[in-house]
């Protein structure tokens, strides 16, 4: 493996993510460790765009714009309990404002970012690129929900997850990856799988922590 700018980034990525698998399983520093939740999730944003080499207008006119989607839909949710059904976010995530933290729009970012790099590596058709992108983002839903709950991200009623909750991620995802390839959006393919992979493995890691 040579020692490239991309490469280092993938290792730096799966280092994060696997000590903060590993530190959120041992009682004595996991209080430490979920305080830097919204830092690593900052971090990993600032990799990722620094590693695409894309620091055009555009670029960032579309991940500005995934942000703030991301945010609004996410204080729609909290306040109307219509979308994703009802819940509010813990204190893990940092700083809020309208009751959600402002990184969950990070968040949404690095999860479509990345599935749509892997998705554009399968298909090259718009349509399908779109589809598939959505539906790996409901699979990683179906991974991140249970861990959430548990590390205080957010909370369900009664800690059910109603089914809306993923229709309306599909939903979501299908504009956000509309956009990106309306736009266009170029991200580098090798650093979207190493984001999925690494985030799989942290919320593995997570899901034998009961």
């Amino acid at each position: 493996m040579s020692w490239t700018k991309v490469n280092i980034i993938i290792i730096l990525l799966f280092i994060l993510h696997l000590v903060g698998g590993v530190a959120l399983s041992i009682e004595s520093v996991k209080s430490i460790f979920l305080a830097l939740t919204p830092f690593n999730l900052a971090l990993t944003f600032g990799l990722l765009i620094w590693g695409n080499d894309d620091f055009s207008f555009n670029f960032f006119k579309v991940i500005s714009v995934l942000f703030l989607i991301g945010f609004f839909v996410e204080v729609l949710g909290v306040y109307s309990g219509f979308l994703f059904g009802e819940y509010h976010y813990g204190k893990t995530l940092g700083f809020q404002f309208l009751e959600v933290p402002l990184i969950i729009g990070v968040n949404w970012v690095l999860l479509v970012v990345s599935s749509f790099a892997v998705s554009s590596y399968f298909v090259s058709n718009s349509i399908l690129k779109v589809v598939l992108s959505s539906i790996i983002m409901v699979l990683l839903d179906l991974m991140i929900e249970p861990v959430a709950i548990r590390l205080d991200f957010w909370h369900w009623q009664a800690e059910v997850i109603p089914l809306q909750n993923y229709l309306m991620w599909f939903l979501v995802a299908l504009l956000m990856n509309w956009i990106l390839t309306f736009n266009r959006f170029k991200f580098n393919v090798k650093l979207g799988f190493g984001l999925l992979i690494s985030q799989v493995l942290f919320f593995t890691l997570q899901s034998f922590n009961f």
